[in-house]
């Protein structure tokens, strides 16, 4: 018997990761669109989990590794379940990702207010580390 895989689910936890990842970086949609070449409204649709049109968010893979440079974190690290089989329904497990990552302080620093407010695409960032 084929189980039904929920993917609106997985829609869910990738957009609790950008939005969680986004307020830890303390970048805004806007800015977080500029960094990764994208609009707000991607952003804005990514987060919510719903197209304009009213379904659950499919992005391309390319989307995924723009928001991943942008926020400076391996893909994985976006993509709901990338580490094991796919399931029925997706739930967050953020414990599981801690034991890959972060590795280093910078992973889960916020960028430098120097960086925020002057950084544009392809910049390198920089990072407040307290």
């Amino acid at each position: 018997m084929e189980t039904t895989v929920h993917w609106n689910s997985y829609g869910h936890v990738l957009a609790e990761r950008l939005r969680s990842l986004r307020a830890a970086r303390g970048v805004s949609q806007g800015h977080l669109a500029e960094l990764a070449g994208l609009s707000r409204n991607v952003i804005s649709n990514l987060e919510r989990n719903e197209t304009s049109a009213g379904s659950s968010s499919d992005p391309r893979l390319s989307t995924i590794y723009r928001l991943a440079k942008a926020l400076s974190v391996p893909p994985f690290v976006l993509l709901p379940g990338a580490h094991r089989h796919v399931d029925a329904v997706c739930v967050s497990h953020e414990s599981e990702i801690s034991a890959q990552w972060p590795t280093c302080p910078e992973d889960t620093a916020r960028y430098s207010d120097y960086f925020l407010a002057l950084g544009e695409r392809g910049d390198t960032p920089e990072f407040a580390l307290d």
